[in-house]
């Protein structure tokens, strides 16, 4: 981000309930990748920005290709980082999770808790990097 700061003004909104942003209960927002692109329009309706470029990555990228598949015209180009886009792109690491998403029930939601722990978050941001160079305000 800092190197594309040079040439580009750059918004990197935080996700509801990702990185520094507040993560309300379930109850309260109901955790889609449409409410989070509709959360992201308003964003940028609210600062008033009509083209963009689009980096997305991870979970990310399903809301920035809703939002260029509703205005294309404001998408001058995309670029992307491992977001998937076909379902076929995920892998046989998420069968089991499909499972889950089409039975959301306390048994297996207890089977993906360690995937959230402060650890593993840790763990996905640290391995194989040099240490100090990924700076700790995206993990736990």
């Amino acid at each position: 981000m800092p190197l594309l700061a040079r040439d580009f003004y750059v918004l990197a909104p935080d996700l509801i309930g990702f990185g520094n942003s507040a993560a309300p209960s379930r109850e309260s927002f109901e955790y889609t990748f449409e409410n989070l692109t509709k959360n992201v329009a308003g964003f940028l309706a609210a600062l008033k920005v009509d083209q963009y470029f689009l980096h997305v990555f991870d979970y990310g990228a399903p809301i920035g290709f809703r939002l260029a598949m509703r205005q294309p015209e404001r998408v001058l180009g995309i670029v992307s980082q491992n977001g998937n886009i076909y379902q076929e792109g995920l892998g046989p690491k998420w069968a089991e999770r499909a499972k889950y998403w089409a039975n959301p029930t306390p048994e297996p939601r207890a089977q993906y808790e360690s995937a959230f722990a402060p650890e593993t978050i840790k763990g996905q941001y640290l391995t194989g990097e040099k240490p100090g160079t990924v700076g700790p305000d995206g993990f736990p």
